[in-house]
Order: structure tokens, then sequence, then C-alpha cells
């Protein structure tokens, strides 16, 4: 398994998040459990990300534009994902807000897998891939047990 793999994989399941979040419209209980799972699976992504793969992408200067700009996705993303976790999940702006995160996070998926990928792909060898993806799950583990503190 290597690095892209296992991106590809998370963005998959915030995906199938978002559908499964779009069809329990309706029922408070259900969004709120499906909120929080989709929730902990971006702040893990965004964590895994900033702690693996974009400084190894920051030692090659022809990326560190489209990481700075990555980077930002990650705070907006984060900025939504606040308002949501305070907004009542049967109110109408949460429905709103919703899908200004899903847009957001769509073009971020987009942008890494297409730019970012291909940059990354000139720049790790296939050993330096399947290295990042080891980092990439350790980072992921020792965040998930920090959050379970």
């Amino acid at each position: 398994m290597d690095i892209f793999s296992l991106i590809k994989t998370d963005h998959q399941e915030v995906a199938s998040l978002f559908k499964k979040l779009h069809d329990a419209q309706g029922s408070r209980a259900t969004c709120e459990q499906l909120f929080a799972q989709l929730k902990e699976a971006i702040e893990l992504h965004a964590h895994a990300e900033e702690q693996v793969f974009y400084p190894a992408l920051q030692e090659a200067d022809v990326t560190e534009e489209m990481v700075e700009e990555a980077l930002e996705d990650h705070q907006l993303v984060a900025e939504l994902l606040q308002e949501l976790a305070t907004t009542p999940k049967d109110h109408e702006a949460w429905n709103e807000k919703l899908q200004i995160l899903e847009e957001n996070v769509q073009e971020h998926v987009d942008e890494e897998e297409s730019d970012i990928f291909d940059a990354a792909r000139q720049l790790f060898s296939a050993a330096d891939a399947t290295a990042l993806a080891e980092r990439w799950q350790t980072a992921k583990q020792e965040q998930m047990a920090r959050h379970a503190k």
C-alpha cells in the first residue's frame, strides 16, 4: 500500500459519509452520529496530511505553493466543521453549511488527486510512497489515541 492509495481511501470514506448524511436528512440522531464520524474522518485525514504528506512535499520547491493552498483549504474546512458542530442538526442553516463543507472538501480532493498527486509521483519513488504510507498510518493511529483519552 502506498501513500496515494491511503489518501484516496480516506477521500472515498469521506464522500460516503457525506452521501449517508444526505440520505439521513430528517433524522436528527442519525445526522449527529454521521456528522461525528465525518468530522473525525476529516480531522484525522487532515492531521496525517499535515504531519506526513505535506512536509514531504514541501521539501521540493515545486510543490510549495500547492501545499500552502492545500493547508488553507484545511483551515477553511476546520472552520466549517466547527460551525457545523455548534449548529443544531435540524436547523436550515446546518444543511446549507453542510453543502458548503462538501463543496470545499470535493474541490480539495479534486486538486489533491490531480495536481498534487501528479507532482508527488514525480518526486517520490515507490519506496518513498510506501514509507510515507507507513508514517501516515502511524500519525493517524497516534491522533486517534490522543482523541480517545
